[in-house]
């Protein structure tokens, strides 16, 4: 088994080497503000199902590059947001700065963009997020009406049964169990307001997975948890499926 230390070098490789959005072609969008900003598509533009993801505060990195591939290989079109508009880093404090200079309102009207841009057509269209992002996507889906299902993967929820009573549809929330007590508390308080709210939640807690499991970049990599991540990525597609066709 690798080292922590090594581990980290062959993930800063790994990064270095891979193209960012190598399969995905970039698309110009603009807000309700005016503001014009730059999206990756991945997938059939034409497809009947579609998915607006939204990343960590690492910004666009090889994990989230690898989601949105995963998902158009499933036959979705998906809008991946670049809400740092082409800066990304490696390090936590990187992270750190990226996240502290971004303007959370700006961020919401880019994803409202995308959501809009995705139902100007008939078809049913889901946000997904990871950490950060996952905050970010369950307040599109609380402001966006065409939003039928949303995937948070350890990220921030609410625990106020009246906001949860706009969302169109249900939530899947993966966690990990060493994610610390705020956030699994978080998460029974997610699922209880959910089922006040008459909306359908879906909470997974894998045992033994740290926060951001599936982000190698994450303190240096010991918390990445390959198999965590893989059974994340079977519930994500079988909640999609089961939700969006």
């Amino acid at each position: 088994m690798r080292s922590p230390s090594v581990r980290w070098a062959w993930y800063a490789v790994l990064f270095a080497a891979s193209p960012l959005f190598a399969s995905t072609r970039p698309v110009t969008l603009t807000t309700a503000s005016a503001t014009s900003f730059v999206s990756y598509v991945a997938g059939p533009e034409t497809a009947s199902a579609c998915v607006v993801l939204v990343h960590d505060w690492f910004g666009v990195s090889p994990s989230y590059t690898g989601a949105a591939e995963r998902l158009a290989e499933q036959g979705y079109c998906v809008v991946a947001m670049d809400l740092y508009n082409g800066r990304s880093a490696t390090t936590h404090d990187e992270a750190s700065a990226l996240l502290g200079a971004l303007d959370s309102n700006l961020a919401a009207e880019k994803i409202d963009a995308a959501v809009k841009w995705l139902g100007d057509r008939p078809r049913k269209v889901a946000v997904m997020g990871f950490s950060m992002g996952a905050r970010h996507a369950l307040a599109a889906a609380l402001r966006n009406s065409a939003v039928r299902a949303t995937v948070l993967w350890y990220g921030e929820t609410t625990k106020d049964a009246d906001r949860l009573r706009r969302l169109t549809g249900p939530v899947l929330l993966v966690v990990g169990s060493r994610d610390g007590p705020a956030a699994l508390e978080e998460s029974l308080a997610f699922a209880k307001a959910a089922d006040t709210a008459g909306r359908g939640a879906e909470i997974y807690i894998y045992p033994g997975a740290a926060h951001a499991f599936a982000q190698p970049l994450f303190d240096q990599g010991r918390s990445y948890d390959p198999i965590a991540t893989e059974t994340a990525w079977r519930l994500t597609e079988d909640f999609l499926r089961r939700r969006l066709n």
